[in-house]
């Protein structure tokens, strides 16, 4: 019996029921929004080229290269996954290396185009009909993407793709339609954030659980979306060979940033030298040599005592981890790993990734707001953080496990459940920040309002069962009295 205002029937499966149209009007003003907020916001009010420093420096710094130089071999080029200063270099080639507004425009329009994205995405996965413009509005609004649009970093280009490439993968499931459309944002994700490869794998899975009842995806289309990734990891792969000798892996950084996770050390520094190792030892200088430091585990630290569960506790009992060598050598990354490894043991280990993907959501700030220039936006900043805490993040988890146990009756939620348990998951391994979950914020928007909806159906359900006992109750107090 389907719902008055056009919502679907609660009781039909996902792969046959359908769709929520989209409001022309609707998604037309969304658009119109949507541009004219991220266009005044890159160049007026929060141009990403008055903000370069720390990360972003780096990305313009490797985008001004590329473009200039095109491409040459070098280590500190295979530091970072590429796809974020590749796509920062096309505006810098046509325009010039200097032309950052080009640049915001890009990183505008793609904070813009995100947004149209997830009101779409909504109508395809979710149950009731009024969703979809929540969802809409929602993104419109949501402040972590809109400010992270002023930064010349990964959030806005991933935000974007990520988003296209999961409403396409959901009307390649639904409808067979534009399979190499998906698979051509898909690699472009790939590209800005790699560790989107978990979730393709999971749409993969999804499918063969699914694929008896999925008449309309053939080979033809797992062929047509799986070739752009194919190609672009390939690509990955080659140029971090090019880049460093070797073949094993598509970024360095992912060597530091997984020793962090597992020694919950805030600072890592490197020295060319054994000499120069023990002299910054013998000073306490954790500022020196190359040096890189996680502002999520610094606050952790300033924030909760040593007896919490969520403490940062380092496994070698100093906030800074030295090494020698170059920071992105995988080598001296295994045996420090490896002696975190033996003076945690596995329980330890298990916290620490318990901690890590807590900070997705509580205890940090919104980065890099909380750093230079960045005062007046702390307070919108922190107001969203609590607003994520309290509206979003638990009914969030229970639309989470909702997709999960749905993937038969609606595998395209059930990729909105994936994309969250890829956040959580690459956390738990690595370490959270709210910048690095905030372009999967969507995802948990939508999740969020099927968790609503189901804790509403769980209280009606309790109050319906408590009212005939109350009823039942009142009748024999009303008998007794009378007789």
């Amino acid at each position: 019996m389907s719902d008055p205002d056009g919502a679907r029937p609660r009781s039909a499966p996902a792969i046959a029921s359908p769709i929520i149209a989209p409001d022309r009007r609707f998604l037309l003003v969304l658009v119109v929004l949507a541009l004219l907020t991220r266009l005044i916001w890159v160049l007026w009010v929060h141009p990403p080229g008055d903000y370069v420093f720390s990360d972003m420096k780096k990305y313009v710094e490797r985008a001004q290269d590329l473009a200039v130089h095109g491409w040459h071999p070098e280590r500190t080029l295979a530091w970072q996954a590429w796809g974020t200063h590749y796509l920062l270099a096309i505006p810098l080639r046509l325009f010039g290396p200097d032309a950052l507004v080009a640049g915001a425009v890009t990183w505008g329009l793609m904070g813009a185009a995100a947004v149209p994205a997830g009101y779409l995405l909504s109508c395809r996965v979710s149950t009731w009909a009024w969703m979809p413009k929540v969802v809409g509005v929602a993104l419109l609004l949501w402040w972590p993407s809109l400010s992270n649009g002023g930064y010349f970093l990964s959030e806005a280009p991933f935000l974007c793709f990520q988003l296209w490439s999961t409403l396409g993968l959901v009307v390649v499931l639904q409808e067979g339609r534009r399979p190499l459309l998906a698979g051509l944002a898909s690699a472009v994700a790939f590209a800005v954030r790699p560790q989107s490869a978990m979730f393709f794998v999971l749409v993969l899975v999804t499918w063969a659980v699914n694929r008896k009842r999925l008449p309309r995806v053939g080979w033809r289309q797992l062929v047509l979306v799986a070739l752009p990734l194919l190609l672009m990891l390939g690509y990955s792969t080659w140029r971090f060979h090019y880049h460093t000798g070797r073949w094993a892996g598509v970024a360095e950084n992912a060597n530091m940033n997984l020793t962090a996770g597992r020694c919950h050390n805030i600072v890592t520094q490197a020295f060319p030298t054994e000499h120069a190792m023990r002299r910054s030892e013998r000073d306490r200088n954790t500022r020196n040599g190359r040096r890189v430091s996680l502002p999520a585990f610094r606050v952790l630290a300033a924030s909760v005592p040593p007896s919490h569960p969520l403490a940062l506790r380092p496994a070698m009992g100093g906030e800074t981890i030295r090494m020698v060598g170059y920071i992105g050598d995988a080598e001296p990354h295994r045996e420090l790993r490896a002696e975190c490894y033996r003076r945690t043991g596995v329980l330890e280990q298990l916290r620490y990734s318990v901690v890590n993907a807590s900070l997705l959501w509580f205890v940090g700030h919104q980065w890099p707001e909380q750093s230079k220039n960045g005062r007046w936006l702390q307070p919108p900043a922190e107001g969203f953080k609590y607003l994520f805490q309290v509206v979003v993040w638990f009914p969030s988890l229970l639309g989470l496990g909702a997709g999960l146990w749905w993937i038969r009756r609606r595998p395209g939620l059930t990729f909105c459940a994936w994309q969250l348990m890829t956040s959580i998951t690459v956390a738990a391994i690595f370490f959270g920040t709210i910048r690095l979950r905030t372009p999967y914020d969507p995802y948990a928007i939508i999740l969020a309002l099927e968790g609503w909806v189901l804790l509403g159906i769980a209280w009606a359900r309790w109050r319906a069962r408590k009212r005939p006992h109350h009823t039942s109750a009142s009748a024999s107090e009303n008998a007794s009295a009378s007789g």
